[in-house]
């Protein structure tokens, strides 16, 4: 295993968190998942995930909620955020990366191997 050992994915489209679950348990990563903003709140408070990627649009906000009630909260765990989504808007990238994400990577250009290598690489 890697550098990535627990790995949170806020997505609502079940079929695309299958596919990266799958991907991600195959490098024997512990996966969790949340289909809307205040359940993948909760996950990353009481499990302080490696990585978290947060769709942007999502149940209660998506990722840049997240963002903003973690900084409003004073959190000071060690995940790794990273919104990934398929709404390319250069003014919410730069919300993100002003509120603590690592990067704003859009789905359509990754693979489920593709992101994993990044990471792995990058993190």
């Amino acid at each position: 295993m890697g550098k990535i050992k627990k790995v949170l994915l806020l997505e609502d489209d079940e079929m695309i968190t299958e596919i990266y679950q799958k991907r991600f348990e195959k490098a024997g990563c512990q996966v969790l998942s949340a289909d809307e903003t205040k359940k993948a709140l909760e996950i990353i408070q009481k499990e302080e995930p490696d990585v978290a990627l947060l769709d942007l649009l999502i149940a209660g906000g998506g990722g840049i909620e997240i963002l903003k009630n973690l900084k409003l909260l004073n959190w000071k765990g060690k995940t790794k955020f990273i919104i990934f989504s398929n709404n390319q808007d250069i003014d919410k990238e730069r919300e993100a990366k002003n509120l603590g994400a690592l990067a704003f990577l859009i789905k359509a250009d990754y693979t489920p191997e593709k992101l994993f290598q990044e990471l792995e690489s990058n993190l």
